[in-house]
């Protein structure tokens, strides 16, 4: 009775755990909606083209897509697991329709993919993707670090801290790249990592930038058609802090805190109406015309990619991957991973 008691315990912890981040994404709306002029909002939207919005977000996709397999066949490789581009195109896009309901079952569908198309032992397949996780969060963080520096003003002050806390993380892993703890580096799950070492892991950012940069054009554009101004200069140093935003957890798809912080950014980047002189009012457009397309932009984004998802979602099955990727077939043992080999990122 009492491990039954335990059991349950645990499995409302669980629960809880999956379903804080849509509470909080869920509060974070709720609050940006509240101080919206929702009549304002309604303008902006039937002003805005949208036609050629979601034309353009649904080629952005396919284009953002296709660097995200660039850079994730690039890390396979380097580990000797080569697939072909168009393969893994399919199994990545299928992955999308998983990731939408939940990021975390969405990456553990391509570990399954590895284990079972590729015969990846699972615990190295899971260190692989979790060292392409790593490098995406990275490569943002990096990448915001100048936008923070400079945007971190009125209630995101504390966005200003960025920096210093990215050049404290990158020296703290650093370190322990190069000192190879062996509580950590003798785990097969963070062989990969050590594998790859600081060379490995600079060259993961340098493909990587490919995909964060069309993010950039495909946002740049978004903010445009939604008469946001920004300069190509100021899309290049606000939009990694934003994109940073939106990958940590209490978002939803793009939906949560990200809105408030796309707010502070870039309503600076709006130009009043004609003949509006009250304070009021231009702050008032200007979120208006902030949360129109941010919130459009992840909205349109998330029902292009469950499209996108489900037009591939039978091939991608057919190839290898689960929707399912919890239910692994047992694995063989695995050998120790002293005498694998990472081939030179080049």
């Amino acid at each position: 009775m009492a491990n039954q008691a335990e059991q349950k315990k645990v499995s409302w912890k669980t629960r809880l755990a999956r379903l804080a981040p849509y509470l909080v994404a869920a509060g974070a709306l709720y609050w940006v909606f509240r101080t919206t002029d929702l009549a304002e909002l309604k303008k902006v939207i039937t002003h805005a083209p949208l036609a050629l919005f979601i034309s353009v977000s649904a080629a952005m996709l396919v284009l953002n897509c296709a660097a995200d397999v660039f850079a994730m066949g690039r890390v396979f490789s380097w580990f000797g697991v080569k697939i072909p581009f168009r393969e893994l195109y399919v199994v990545r896009a299928s992955t999308y329709l998983i990731a939408i309901v939940n990021y975390h079952v969405g990456q553990a569908a391509l570990a399954g993919y590895l284990y079972r198309a590729r015969r990846v032992p699972p615990l190295r397949a899971s260190g692989m993707i979790l060292f392409i996780i790593g490098i995406n969060v990275g490569t943002l963080f990096l990448l915001a670090s100048g936008g923070a520096a400079r945007g971190g003003t009125g209630g995101l002050r504390v966005l200003r801290l960025v920096p210093f806390i990215c050049a404290v993380g990158v020296l703290f892993y650093g370190a322990i790249l190069l000192a190879k703890p062996r509580i950590i580096a003798e785990r097969r799950l963070f062989a990969p990592l050590f594998e790859m070492g600081i060379r490995g892991h600079i060259f993961g950012v340098l493909v990587r930038l490919p995909h964060v940069f069309v993010l950039m054009a495909w946002h740049f554009a978004s903010l445009r058609m939604f008469g946001i101004q920004v300069t190509p200069g100021a899309a290049v140093l606000y939009l990694p802090v934003y994109f940073a935003v939106t990958s940590l957890p209490g978002n939803v798809s793009g939906l949560g805190p990200a809105q408030g912080v796309a707010i502070a950014l870039f309503s600076q980047f709006v130009t009043p109406p004609d003949g509006l002189t009250d304070p009021k009012l231009i702050a008032a457009a200007q979120h208006a015309s902030v949360v129109a397309y941010s919130v459009a932009t992840s909205t349109v984004s998330i029902i292009l990619q469950l499209g996108l998802g489900l037009m591939f979602l039978r091939r991608g099955t057919a190839l290898g991957l689960s929707t399912h990727p919890e239910e692994l077939p047992e694995p063989p043992p695995e050998k120790s991973t002293t005498d694998e080999r990472l081939s030179s990122p080049t």
